[in-house]
């Protein structure tokens, strides 16, 4: 989907409405989702968010981040990246999965 025509407050504000009203999910299920979408560029339409920043926008323990997070891949909302820092760390990154967006985009359009 081309989206090029839209600058990054559209897109993302796409990406919020469309998970607020569409998706039928608890509140602490969303903020993780809103979060994630605020982060995701425009225009590769996909974000590097560290598990460590949603603990912390969220104000959650890294336990139930995971916890919360498990269903929302299942129900392919979220993808999760295992990846190694510089210093050899292994880092999980969460993006939104490319059909959520390609959703909120077509459902906006």
């Amino acid at each position: 989907m081309n989206t090029s025509h839209l600058n990054p407050s559209q897109t993302r504000l796409m990406l919020w409405d469309y998970i607020s009203r569409n998706l039928n999910l608890s509140p602490q299920s969303k903020l993780l989702l809103l979060l994630i979408a605020n982060y995701t560029d425009p225009r590769s339409l996909k974000a590097s968010v560290p598990i460590s920043l949603l603990v912390l926008q969220c104000n959650l323990k890294e336990p139930e981040v995971n916890r919360l997070l498990l269903p929302l891949e299942a129900c392919h909302y979220t993808e999760r990246q295992r990846v190694l820092t510089d210093a050899g760390r292994s880092v999980i990154l969460c993006h939104l999965n490319p059909q959520l967006i390609q959703m909120a985009l077509r459902a906006q359009l």
